[in-house]
């Protein structure tokens, strides 16, 4: 958490805040996230104007007019919001950036598991960090997913997890993804078939899109840039609703714990 719904959302936010504002200030306030914050990103981004911003997995990448762009992981406690304030600094602020129109930027995170780093080449950005694909491109990819999961030994849940085989999914999502398929979260992904396969694609987008119209999941401390919370957490079938009963057969839901990960499912829709 984030995952790709509330990722997305942040994106659509900033872009719509920010985009075409100039940096006049990028200021590391604490370099200590998951991995140190290039100091060189306090000159290196100086008077440089937004020109968009977009989403590959669940990373958010800000493209500015200059050779190097800026990418960013919210890890599991990372957020951004705006201030009027250019000193406003709050507890756990790591970032402050500093706009033309006055708009002041805050990157805030508790846990620390976030991270910033640069890249320099926009045309290799869909070969990003070996992601696989795209939740929004499944279809076009039909054939190779199918293959892929025909050789996989690890169970359906796992997979999903997996980044590189399609990015963006996480453990809250993953749930809800295949409650909505009908398909048993610890069912080895190879003996999967091939119906069961083509209703999970298509509950994939479902979900994903559901969530970022609702504006992701606030389950603990998620907010946009905005300060919003998001409410999809109110449609969850499956997840944080173990010992309840089941929305469509009345069985109640199950939590297992395996491998330090929560998977909440109903031994009865999902078989």
């Amino acid at each position: 958490m984030p995952e790709l719904p509330e990722v997305e959302v942040i994106v659509r936010g900033l872009r719509k805040n920010i985009l075409g504002l100039k940096i006049l200030k990028f200021k590391i306030i604490n370099e200590d996230l998951r991995y140190k914050i290039p100091n060189e990103m306090e000159h290196l981004y100086q008077n440089k104007t937004i020109k968009h911003i977009l989403r590959i997995g669940k990373y958010g990448i800000i493209l500015l007019n200059s050779k190097e762009h800026l990418v960013f992981h919210l890890g599991m406690t990372g957020k951004f919001r705006f201030s009027k304030e250019k000193n406003n600094n709050e507890k756990h602020d790591h970032i402050s950036i500093t706009f033309n129109n006055g708009i002041n930027l805050k990157y805030n995170d508790v846990r620390k598991f976030g991270y910033f780093f640069k890249i320099s080449d926009p045309i290799s950005l869909y070969n990003f960090k070996n992601l696989g694909v795209e939740p929004f491109f499944l279809k076009t990819s039909e054939s190779y997913l199918w293959k892929s999961l025909k050789k996989k030994n690890n169970d359906i849940k796992s997979l999903l997890l997996d980044q590189t085989f399609i990015a963006g999914i996480g453990n809250i999502y993953a749930s809800e993804i295949l409650f909505d398929s009908k398909i048993y979260p610890f069912k080895i992904a190879k003996k999967v078939k091939k119906k069961s396969f083509i209703n999970l694609l298509g509950s994939i987008e479902k979900i994903l899109q559901i969530a970022i119209s609702k504006g992701g999941s606030t389950i603990k401390d998620y907010k946009t840039a905005a300060g919003e919370l998001g409410y999809f957490q109110n449609s969850f079938k499956v997840y944080g609703r173990a010992g309840l009963a089941c929305y469509k057969c009345k069985s109640l839901i199950i939590k297992v714990k395996s491998k330090g990960r929560s998977t909440f499912y109903c031994n009865n829709c999902q078989t």
